[in-house]
């Protein structure tokens, strides 16, 4: 098998020459030229005597005026300096000393000997004692701030995480308790510990989220899988007494799909799954699922 005919000669030869110099022009124009985000990672670039701020696909680049390309140091794809002036997405950052400027160990955080920076934002005025804490949260010696910069406590020296997990983040001082950044009205610090899940209690009340679980009765009170909960009275889905459902026999079957039973009914969240009866479930077969008609068993 043959390919396509070669050209002549001294057509090659044309066609060389104008590759040369096609890849000559384009390499000299590239040491200058503004860089593009389809072919170049966002953030700064310096070309030449320029420095270019990159945003990402499909981005432009923009010009970043009167950085010194010289001791232009980008530092991540956020923050950049120079010797005069510390930067932002390409912008100065006001009032940052480049000479003490430094990253933290969280991305978009930074700081100086005189400030703690979010970004663009100057979160605290207190670097020597601030510090990054678990669950996105940070402090210093006046406040402990949620992951937006809020200041979700001004007593760091009592505030503790009480636990991070399920995606709630519970955290108290001496006087609230939050859930995910939000206060539990009448909890109590002194007495208060996670159950699972949503759930929590202090010594005298059960909670869900942020809500107080009002007809709980409190000595009894048992969070299961998932949203479900028990006590000696009710079944509970997120928090909510769960209509017909017997406390004392309430259990969950597939928490997945958010199946549970008591000894006569079955529920798909907090509604009865009429004709359902438990009695008649096929022993040994697990629930894999359930709606607000069935409930379907493994083979």
């Amino acid at each position: 098998m043959t390919g396509p005919p070669r050209p002549p000669r001294r057509r090659r030869r044309l066609i060389a020459v104008a590759c040369v110099a096609v890849v000559a022009t384009m390499t000299a124009c590239g040491r200058d030229a503004a860089p593009d985000s389809l072919f170049e990672s966002a953030g700064y670039h310096v070309r030449g005597d320029t420095v270019f701020y990159l945003r990402g696909f499909p981005g432009k680049a923009s010009q970043v005026d009167g950085a010194d390309a010289a001791s232009f140091a980008p530092l991540d794809r956020t923050f950049a300096k120079d010797r005069s002036t510390v930067y932002v997405d390409g912008r100065p950052l006001p009032e940052a000393n480049p000479d003490s400027f430094v990253l933290l160990d969280r991305p978009d955080f930074a700081k100086d000997d005189g400030h703690v920076y979010q970004r663009d934002t100057v979160l605290s005025d207190d670097p020597t004692n601030f510090e990054l804490l678990d669950g996105n949260l940070a402090k210093d010696g006046r406040a402990v701030y949620s992951s937006d910069g809020r200041v979700l406590s001004d007593d760091p020296t009592h505030f503790s995480i009480v636990s991070d997990t399920d995606y709630y983040l519970f955290t108290k001082d001496d006087r609230t308790v939050h859930v995910n950044g939000n206060p539990i009205v009448g909890a109590d610090p002194a007495t208060f510990r996670v159950l699972k899940g949503g759930y929590s209690r202090d010594g005298a009340n059960v909670f869900y989220g942020t809500d107080r679980i009002a007809d709980a009765d409190v000595p009894s009170f048992d969070a299961l899988e998932g949203p479900f909960a028990r006590d000696d009275r009710h079944g509970y889905w997120m928090g909510t007494p769960i209509r017909d459902a017997d406390g004392a026999t309430f259990h969950v079957l597939n928490a997945d799909f958010e199946c549970a039973a008591d000894a006569t009914h079955a529920f798909y969240r907090d509604d009865v799954i009429v004709d359902a009866d438990p009695r008649s479930f096929p022993s040994g077969h697990a629930v894999t699922g359930c709606s607000e008609k069935s409930v379907f068993f493994a083979p």
